[in-house]
């Protein structure tokens, strides 16, 4: 690309991007040799750093321009159960980005909280691939609460019969 595209195909990306996106996400496995240029650019930078060193936003942003029907931020809906699997296979991102990504995405506050027993569950093209089982809905709950500012830091397990509680509050003496 010439430098004088450069600043008029910024005004293009969004568009090509999301016909691009579109014509990907039609199958993990659509044969698609090329990605958007955004997400090359993106790939590029990271390729030249240490696994350990790529950040979350990066990586979730990747995925977000590949799957965008998939990973909405503002409005995310529950994954299918082994989506990671239909991502690896089209073998458009190294699988360290998609476990970061899939990682940062599914911890966020806004996700954990649209995770409720009977919810749809989405594939990669935002299309119904299940539902949310009651486990996984607690499971959720227990992150959320873990994640707030009303968890203490410091934590035990204990286990009750069959049922596994993650943490308890710890009493001053």
């Amino acid at each position: 690309m010439t430098t004088a595209n450069s600043n008029h195909s910024d005004q293009k990306d969004p568009q090509d991007n999301n016909q691009l996106s579109a014509e990907e996400s039609l199958s993990p496995t659509a044969g698609v040799v090329e990605l958007p240029e955004e997400a090359r650019v993106i790939l590029a930078r990271l390729e030249s750093r240490p696994e350990n060193d790529v950040m979350n936003t990066e990586a979730l942003r990747l995925v977000r321009i590949l799957w965008p029907e998939a990973f909405n931020v503002s409005h995310p809906r529950p994954l299918k159960i082994g989506i990671h699997k239909d991502m690896a296979e089209g073998g458009l991102l190294p699988e360290n980005i998609i476990s970061i990504a899939l990682r940062f995405f599914t911890t966020m506050e806004r996700y954990l909280e649209i995770i409720k027993s009977g919810a749809t569950r989405i594939n990669l093209q935002g299309k119904a691939a299940g539902r949310v089982k009651l486990r996984e809905a607690v499971d959720a709950e227990i992150k959320l609460y873990t994640q707030s500012s009303d968890f203490i830091i410091t934590r035990d397990r204990v286990i009750i019969k069959q049922i596994r509680v993650l943490a308890v509050k710890k009493q001053s003496s």
